[in-house]
């Protein structure tokens, strides 16, 4: 595998930036160009210590050499990562060493469902904490398509949710565009089926944005109204009704206009992501470099 040429190091001023912003310290510690506080017409720019990579999307760079991979990250400029199922053949703790050793933070893991049922839910929740996440979750339930079939899976994740917060940790699902469906019964879209029954205070979710737009839904409604509930978001670009996939500022995605609704932007993590896989590195540059370049007018 070509992992490319890499970059100068952007690495320990960005992730610098994005410690104090996070904690709140931003205008003491940031030069005037990489403020994470609006500008004069009140834009603003998406938290540099809040961009991360989601490691579904260079797969098999990771299996190959996880430790070239997180350099290869770390050098882009990201602070976050967000592993999927495995860990590049390391164990938690390995891991942990090598994402340290490049300034990333492990902000979530998606897992299969199966993972949080029965004997396998502990060394899940296991893992994660060793690898000091906040958020831990699934990328996708396995339930029936009905407002029944929801209302199992909303006690499901209660009850995962419940055992994630007994280890310090946050449970969330990933969201695809079938759960923005209607019911076939009753015509209710199936999402909000979840939000009515799940404890705001146990389960979370992560909500990308390339899916519920290929499901023909509009995103603003829901940050509006239920913002706290999605912490982390997963940004895809591309042409959503033909289901193609491009990396960021190559599709027809409104990322401006869609994180506009966000009335608290540093409260989110936004984690890049492309499902297909033809050019890994260039995908972590060039979409890095345009979500830092963005700068998100508010809607009010």
């Amino acid at each position: 595998m070509d992992f490319g040429t890499q970059k100068p190091s952007r690495r320990h001023l960005l992730q610098g930036v994005g410690v104090a912003a996070a904690a709140g310290l931003a205008s003491m510690a940031v030069p005037p160009a990489l403020s994470a506080h609006a500008d004069a017409r009140g834009a603003r720019p998406v938290p540099p210590g809040k961009i991360g990579f989601g490691l579904y999307s260079v797969r098999s760079m990771l299996a190959e050499n996880p430790e070239a991979t997180l350099a290869m990250l770390a050098e882009a400029g990201y602070a976050e990562i967000e592993p999927a199922y495995d860990y590049g053949n390391r164990t938690p703790e390995q891991f942990r060493r090598i994402a340290d050793d490049n300034g990333l933070r492990v902000i979530g893991s998606h897992h299969h469902p199966g993972d949080f049922r029965g004997e396998r839910a502990g060394p899940t929740l296991d893992r994660a904490a060793a690898l000091g996440q906040k958020y831990v979750g699934v990328s996708y339930m396995d339930g029936a398509e009905t407002v029944d079939g929801y209302r199992r899976m909303a006690e499901e994740m209660n009850r995962w949710g419940e055992a994630a917060r007994a280890r310090g940790l946050r449970w969330y699902a990933h969201l695809h565009d079938n759960e923005f469906a209607r019911a076939p019964e009753t015509g209710e879209r199936l999402f909000d089926v979840w939000l009515e029954h799940t404890d705001p205070a146990l389960v979370w979710f992560e909500l990308d944005l390339y899916w519920i737009l290929c499901a023909g839904v509009d995103p603003g409604p829901y940050l509006d109204a239920y913002e706290e509930r999605f912490p982390l978001l997963h940004l895809k670009d591309g042409t959503p009704t033909e289901r193609i996939e491009t990396d960021l500022g190559d599709g027809t995605v409104d990322f401006p206009g869609i994180l506009a609704h966000l009335r608290h932007l540093g409260s989110h993590h936004f984690i890049i992501e492309r499902d297909q896989q033809p050019h890994p590195t260039r995908t972590a540059s060039v979409s890095y470099d345009y979500l830092r370049g963005l700068r998100i007018s508010p809607l009010r």
